[in-house]
């Protein structure tokens, strides 16, 4: 089976997913955003993708089961409790739990090593997070690269990284987004003079923050609690940890000036930016937003970078 699994709340402890990178969207689904499009696109016409698995996270990913209702293939859209509410984690490990089930009665099979895949997804995000924590010495776009070619890869294939290049040096900024599908804006911005020191990515700052999963308990629960309680997500309603984790680790790292992206029509990072540059005016931290209308989209973020490196 090939199921496309779309962000970092699918927890690849139940089964083995490709992960979602980039498509050229064939439907024009306004006012949602582009990852919602490609996402929806290459399960429809992808002929080696049999499945769907989703997040219903925010507006955009809602619509998606209504697009593919006709399909044939198997659809799942997993249901996300906002952080910190009352019975958050056992929410979440019921909504896991179904997808479990779900997925074995849609393929007919049974799942009975989530406890093992746990384990080593543990071990993987433990070799990410050391990756991430030199992430000021590597290309920035080789890494991402290395990670997304990881991330479709089965659990069990995933090797982390050793051969990334290094980094070319430059202004040390801190990058703010949900999934950098083109890696050739991460290109552009080591080609304009930047350095990423730190990120909010979900294949990468995101996926180092994600605690263990304990297995001596309820595995489901261990697994929603790990997910829930990494660095969160602007759709868990908790603006204000985001964004004082984030300056701590700027401070930390020498951050000059932060890089926000977002694909256009996202509602919850569009909403977290307005907080985010009061923030950021608040400690005299210049902060360049780029909004990107697909995954493929990278038009006039060169120029626009090379002036965000001149004004840092």
């Amino acid at each position: 089976m090939k199921i496309l699994s779309m962000s970092g709340f699918v927890p690849e402890q139940v089964c083995d997913t490709v992960r979602f990178v980039q498509y050229k969207a064939d439907r024009n689904i306004a006012h949602y955003c582009g990852y919602a499009a490609d996402f929806i696109s290459q399960v429809m016409n992808d002929q080696d993708i049999d499945g769907a698995v989703f997040p219903k996270s925010c507006d955009s990913m809602r619509i998606v089961p209504g697009y593919l209702s006709d399909t044939i293939k198997f659809i799942h859209q997993l249901a996300i409790p906002p952080a910190g509410a009352p019975g958050a984690e056992s929410f979440y490990a019921n909504s896991i739990r179904r997808y479990k089930e779900s997925v074995e009665s849609h393929y007919g099979i049974t799942i009975d090593n989530i406890a093992e895949r746990a384990s080593a997804v543990n071990k993987r995000n433990v070799k990410i997070k050391q990756l991430y924590e030199n992430i000021a010495a590597l290309s920035f776009s080789d890494y991402l690269e290395s990670l997304h070619d990881m991330l479709k890869l089965p659990l069990c294939r995933q090797e982390i990284p050793t051969n990334i290049a290094t980094s070319k040096g430059g202004k040390r900024i801190f990058c703010v987004g949900s999934f950098l599908s083109n890696i050739i804006i991460a290109k552009k911005i080591e080609d304009a003079g930047l350095a990423v020191v730190g990120d909010t990515l979900t294949e990468s700052g995101r996926l180092a923050s994600v605690p263990e999963t304990d297995l001596l308990g309820n595995i489901y629960e261990g697994i929603a609690k790990s997910i829930l309680t990494g660095r969160f997500s602007p759709t868990q309603n908790r603006f204000r940890s985001i964004i004082q984790s984030d300056i701590d680790e700027m401070k930390a790292k020498g951050a000059k000036g932060v890089l926000f992206i977002t694909q256009k029509y996202c509602e919850p990072y569009d909403f977290l930016y307005s907080s985010y540059k009061n923030a950021m005016d608040d400690i005299g931290m210049p902060i360049l937003k780029i909004s990107i209308s697909s995954t493929k989209d990278d038009r006039k973020t060169s120029l626009a970078l090379e002036a965000f490196a001149d004004m840092i």
